[in-house]
């Protein structure tokens, strides 16, 4: 099941949001629910919610939205790991590394500093960023 509204996402459920700085929120508020629901303490939550705004956002950026101009979610999990993917249909490049008082270009190193696991996978159909916090 896929939603494109703020209300009734539920765990485990697909979410679509237009490739728009101005969704953001949605996606931060996505996985911060899985977070919750899955039982991680307030401070992995938050962590949580930023590696995901830091993959949409590059999602946003950098890749190509789909057919109807949406980026895929989905929270899930398995044994003591909530996983977050994030897809778009780009080609994701790797950016050049970042001057330290650049506005842009440190999502990875955010997201693996913040995450247990960060993968990404480019493809012809486009880039996906998985995202794993273990439980503690």
């Amino acid at each position: 099941m896929s939603t494109e509204t703020q209300q009734g996402v539920a765990f485990g459920e697909e979410l679509r949001i237009a490739a728009r700085p101005g969704e953001l929120a949605l996606a931060r508020k996505y996985a911060e629910d899985a977070a919750v629901e899955f039982g991680l303490h307030a401070d992995a939550c938050q962590d949580f919610a930023l590696a995901a705004n830091e993959a949409v956002t590059n999602a946003i950026r950098h890749g190509e939205p789909d057919e109807h101009g949406h980026i895929r979610l989905r929270a899930s999990f398995r044994g003591e790991c909530l996983t977050l993917t994030v897809q778009d249909q780009g080609t994701f490049k790797f950016p050049i590394a970042a001057r330290p008082d650049a506005d842009h270009g440190r999502g990875l190193a955010i997201m693996a500093s913040l995450m247990d696991e960060v993968v990404l996978t480019i493809g012809r159909a486009g880039t996906t960023v998985r995202l794993c916090k273990q439980r503690q």
